[in-house]
Formats: structure tokens, C-alpha cells, sequence
């Protein structure tokens, strides 16, 4: 049986949680995982849910477990590893959920050239949904999901457990360098979610004056602002760890604003512009 503690019971956390219960019943190994997080609440919906089989308050009950998995914000891997390095053995592996890989990779190997420390293989899940909480965990959150494994050392004991882990959940393996990983997840998902923020935010002002406009939100609208309900404290971080990535993005973009409106009045060239984002 492998000792699995997850930090961090929100949606990403008690997913692992709940995938790892449902999916044991058909695997040679089953799980045993502890919840650790901040809200008795949170922690007696754990249990209720069946996302973990004992919870605690305290980091101290990681100190028997295989695998930590951090799922907690990307601004709170790096003290977390800190704190997790003294308590748990050894030979536990410590991992995390975050969506931006190499200033929390480079953070834990300062910390450990300071106080030494357990092995951290870093990990990124390719899923999520926009609401947030415990209540909207999901099972098969990581079926036939992508899950980034970053760590250096490729061929490792260390690396092989926390892969299988995430393949137990249901995903599959992909493995990549922490910089190339922050510099495309930039583009498919910090990116996107800035402009569903922002396109959310002119609409609420936009609907002070004109109230009506909600009966005339459609489905494309639905879709391009669906994840502006994502947590700020969540994703606040994720900007300003990666911002550098973001920016070359942002600027991109804006780029081809200009590019679009100078050209909005001539259909022709309109038409063009649309073209070339088909080809």
C-alpha cells in the first residue's frame, strides 16, 4: 500500500484524492491518503466525499507518507517543501500540482543547498475546471489527461513512483524541462485566462449601462469567459511567477490587435486577417 498525502483539499487535491480511492480497486496497489488543509470544513467533506481516508490540520501528518503531493497556490510550494523537508523521512518524495514549474524548482534547489532536504520531482496537471472548492472535485478528473512531469532527473526510482501515481489517477505521463513547460502553458492557459478576466471585466461595466446586454449573451461569449470565475488568489500567482513567458504573449496579441483594427473598415482585408487565422 503506498502512503499518499495531499496538501492543499481544493478542487485539484481532493480530485487526486477521490481518483486514487475509485481507481485502487482495480489496481495491484491500492492508496491509503491523508488530507491535510487548513478547514475542519474542508477536511469533513474529505471524508465525506471519500477523497481521503483521514485528514488532519497539521503537517505533521505527512510524516509517514510515500508521496506529498503540494496542491496548493504555486506562491506556497516552496515554504510548504520547507516545512514538509523536516517532518517527512528520507526517502518520501515530495511533488506538487503547480502551474508554473521552474521558479518553484529553482526556489526548492536553493532550499536545499541551504538545509538539505527530500527529493522533489515536480508535477503539472493539464486539467481544472473554473469553479473552485472541494465540492467541485471530480474522479476522473485526470482521466486521460495530461499530467507534465519536470523533473531533471529522468530516470529516477524517485520519478518512476510519482509518475505511476499519476497514472493511477488516470493520466498519461509527458515529460518536459521546467523552462519549456512555463513557456508553453504561458500561451495555452495564462494567456487565455487573462483575456477571459479582462473580456469579463468590460462586460460588467458595460452592463451598469446597459443592463439588456444579458439577453444577448450567446453561446461564444459563454464560452470565452467561462473560466472568469477562476480563483484570484489561485491564479494571481501563477501571472506573477510567469509573467515574463505571459508578457511575450500579451504583446503578441496586442500586436495583432492594432493589426485587426486598422484593418476594420475594409472588409476585404478583414476577411483576409480572418483567413490567415484558419490556414
Amino acid at each position: 500500500m503506498l502512503k499518499v498525502c495531499i496538501v492543499g483539499l481544493g478542487q485539484m487535491g481532493a480530485s487526486l484524492g477521490l481518483a486514487l480511492k475509485k481507481n485502487s480497486k482495480s489496481l495491484k496497489n491500492c492508496y491509503h491518503i491523508t488530507g491535510i488543509g487548513r478547514r475542519k470544513g474542508t477536511l469533513d467533506a474529505a471524508l465525506k466525499l471519500k477523497a481521503a481516508d483521514e485528514t488532519s490540520l497539521s503537517l505533521q501528518s505527512a510524516r509517514d507518507a510515500d508521496i506529498v503531493v503540494i496542491c496548493t497556490p504555486v506562491d506556497t510550494i516552496v515554504p510548504l517543501y520547507g516545512q514538509l523537508s523536516k517532518i517527512v523521512a528520507k526517502n518520501t518524495i515530495i511533488t506538487d500540482a503547480g502551474s508554473v514549474k521552474y521558479s518553484v524548482e529553482k526556489g526548492i534547489r536553493d532550499s536545499l543547498k541551504k538545509n538539505g532536504g527530500v527529493s522533489f520531482i515536480g508535477s503539472h496537471p493539464m486539467v481544472g475546471k473554473e469553479k473552485n472548492g472541494i465540492f467541485s472535485s471530480d474522479a476522473d478528473m485526470f482521466k486521460n489527461a495530461n499530467v507534465v512531469i519536470t523533473s531533471v532527473v529522468k530516470q529516477s526510482a524517485e520519478n518512476a513512483l510519482v509518475s505511476r501515481m499519476w497514472k493511477d489517477a488516470g493520466a498519461n505521463i509527458v515529460k518536459m524541462s521546467a523552462r519549456k513547460h512555463d513557456e508553453l502553458v504561458a500561451f495555452t492557459s495564462h494567456f487565455p485566462h487573462i483575456i477571459a478576466f479582462l473580456l469579463n471585466k468590460i462586460y460588467k461595466k458595460t452592463r451598469r449601462k446597459n443592463p439588456q446586454i444579458d439577453m444577448l449573451t450567446a453561446g461564444s461569449f459563454k464560452s470565452m469567459t467561462r473560466v472568469a470565475v477562476s480563483s484570484a488568489d489561485m491564479w494571481a500567482p501563477i501571472f506573477a511567477t510567469n509573467s515574463r513567458n505571459i508578457e511575450k504573449y500579451l504583446n503578441e496579441f496586442i500586436e495583432e490587435l492594432n493589426v485587426f483594427k486598422q484593418s476594420l473598415k475594409d472588409k476585404q482585408k478583414v476577411r483576409e486577417e480572418i483567413l490567415k487565422t484558419q490556414k
